[in-house]
């Protein structure tokens, strides 16, 4: 058995672990690709009080909340660009980033580090809170430790985007919720020869109002949250008719009262404009039909996979917490009581739809399921550590699970487990925002600065500044919303043909020739940084060059096409 001591200090130790990494993680990385988006929206609806930039793509809260901190600055704000003036949200973000007061890492780094802590303490309060009173505090606690490495929120937590928000009010809505439904009833009175039951409507009122206030964030800070409150209303109706507590009349008092703080809360948002929500959740479904591109285990789809999220989910997620979370469901369905059908619906139903959702970017999009995912695993490892000298199998569990995360240190966005051989081979299996968003390069600065800082050609994904970085380089094949022209350096003046490749462009993943790159797959880099961007030095390689040669040539770019036909001739 675990002590509560012993047990206050596991949790409190796993989660400053948690924080060291995620600031670690921070310090590593370069704007991810959608971050100059959120945090420049973000700040522009705080300062001008004009919903416009980004509005039809995210709700505002999450976006302004990673901005607030950066009041305590004096930025500039841009308002009166052309960028903001017609709304062009990468322009706009690239422009607020780069060209402000403060310098870019300073400004991003403020604003994730605040929501890191936001998030984290949140959703440990939320997993603390739902395990340990549906459980036990054992449960609570190890529930919390698989929280705490869980590579998914230390990197994703710890970025400006809007998928934190969605995982924390979703879990938080329905553990909330929950509590609702956990108000015993008692046998206070006879009326007419009959008990009567009566629960304690102070806290119905009180765990109906905080449910809602957290599916009312989720919606203003995601718009695929819309689905929380039909949900909670459906799981409270069924659950009312299987196991009666209150008429039907109060119950639909206390759901409208649900509804109402829901609602108040994205009407308090959205400054009463209710019609701009509807919209913006009509314009993102619509976008979200239309599919995009996506690489899924050496497969290309344009509307997706059914076993997309099953397959990330099985090799992003760390083995501890995948099979603690299986043998947690096979406990919870071997010792069934209704409450359990709290932690298994939510998860499951999010998890069934996502099934058939056309954009597959990546493993963030499941989220929302995850905190459920710490608590299985929380409930199987509390009813390990009963059994005899259990507790020291869950301490030696515990151990190889914070081995296998920090394999990826500092690169958590970059996680995968040992089925696929770790972070080194995942771009084998996913890219994008499972593994490269942009973020590594850094890694190639300071590699290309250990080299004396030669020129490079780079093929990059994402929208953080090379140059920014000190990078002198010439683009090619790059996948950016934003301009990347380049320093100026010309491939003809260049005496080592070194060539820097982001993995999503390696797999072709937005090319139309899906094989653009795939030459360089059987090259060895020189150079990896943080798992997703590739660096080969082609200087001696006479194939090699000659392909580089003829995508240049593709680009239309002959003269510099030319000199490296002229170098591959020479070797």
């Amino acid at each position: 058995m675990m002590g509560k001591k012993t047990g206050i200090a596991l949790a409190a130790g796993a989660l400053a672990l948690h924080l060291w990494m995620g600031f670690s993680f921070i310090r590593s990385a370069a704007p991810t690709y959608d971050e100059t988006v959120h945090l420049s929206s973000g700040y522009s609806y705080l300062v001008t009080g004009k919903y416009m930039m980004n509005i039809m793509d995210h709700p505002p809260f999450s976006e302004m909340l990673s901005a607030a901190p950066l009041l305590a600055y004096k930025l500039k704000n841009f308002c009166a660009h052309p960028y903001f003036l017609n709304a062009n949200p990468y322009h706009y973000g690239d422009l607020f980033l780069y060209q402000n007061s403060v310098p870019a890492e300073g400004m991003l780094n403020t604003a994730r580090g605040f929501t890191f802590i936001v998030w984290t303490t949140l959703l440990a309060g939320f997993i603390w809170l739902f395990a340990s009173r549906l459980e036990s505090s054992a449960a609570g606690v190890l529930g919390l430790a698989v929280f705490a490495f869980m590579p998914v929120f230390i990197s994703n937590n710890a970025l400006v985007t809007t998928d934190a928000a969605a995982a924390v009010f979703y879990f938080g809505a329905f553990a909330l919720a929950w509590l609702f439904t956990a108000v015993p009833a008692v046998q206070a009175a006879v009326k007419g020869g009959r008990k009567m039951d009566f629960v304690d409507g102070g806290k119905l009122k009180l765990w109906a109002a905080l449910s809602g206030a957290a599916a009312g964030f989720a919606m203003a800070s995601k718009f695929s949250m819309f689905i929380i409150p039909p949900m909670v209303a459906c799981f409270w109706i069924a659950d009312n008719l299987r196991w009666p507590r209150l008429k039907l009349s109060k119950l639909l008092g206390y759901i409208g009262i649900y509804f109402a703080v829901c609602l108040l809360v994205v009407l308090l948002i959205y400054k009463f404009d209710m019609s701009l929500y509807l919209q913006g959740l009509s314009e993102t479904l619509k976008r979200l039909g239309k599919g995009r591109s996506s690489f899924v285990m050496g497969r290309y789809t344009l509307e997706g996979v059914w076993w997309y999220f099953p397959a990330a989910l099985t090799v992003k997620t760390p083995l501890l917490a995948l099979l603690g979370a299986f043998a947690g469901v096979l406990l919870v369905l071997k010792h069934f009581r209704k409450d359990y059908l709290w932690l298994i619906l939510p998860p499951a139903v999010y998890f069934a739809v996502s099934l058939n959702t056309k954009v597959q970017i990546g493993y963030r999009h499941i989220m929302p399921m995850m905190p459920f995912v710490a608590v299985l695993a929380g409930i199987a490892l509390a009813r390990l550590a009963e059994v005899k000298k259990g507790v020291w199998l869950v301490y030696g569990l515990l151990a190889l699970n914070v081995f296998s995360v920090l394999r990826a240190h500092p690169f958590y966005l970059a996680y995968f487990n040992e089925l696929t051989g770790g972070p080194t081979n995942g771009y084998k299996l996913f890219v994008d925002s499972n593994l490269d968003w942009g973020q590594d390069i850094k890694g190639v600065a300071e590699y290309l600065k250990s080299r004396g800082n030669p020129p490079v050609i780079f093929s990059y994904f994402g929208v953080a500044k090379p140059e920014s970085y000190g990078i002198n380089y010439t683009p090619l094949g790059v996948v950016s919303n934003i301009e990347l022209p380049g320093t100026g350096v010309q491939v003809c003046a260049m005496k080592d043909a070194l060539m820097a490749v982001s993995a999503t462009n390696l797999q072709g993943t937005y090319y139309p020739d899906k094989a653009t790159f795939s030459w360089l797959k059987t090259r060895k880099p020189v150079f990896t940084a943080g798992y997703s961007i590739f660096v080969y030095d082609l200087s001696a390689d006479k194939e090699g060059l000659e392909k580089l040669a003829a995508l240049f040539d593709r680009e239309g770019r002959n003269s510099e096409a030319d000199c490296l036909y002229a170098l591959a001739a020479k070797r």
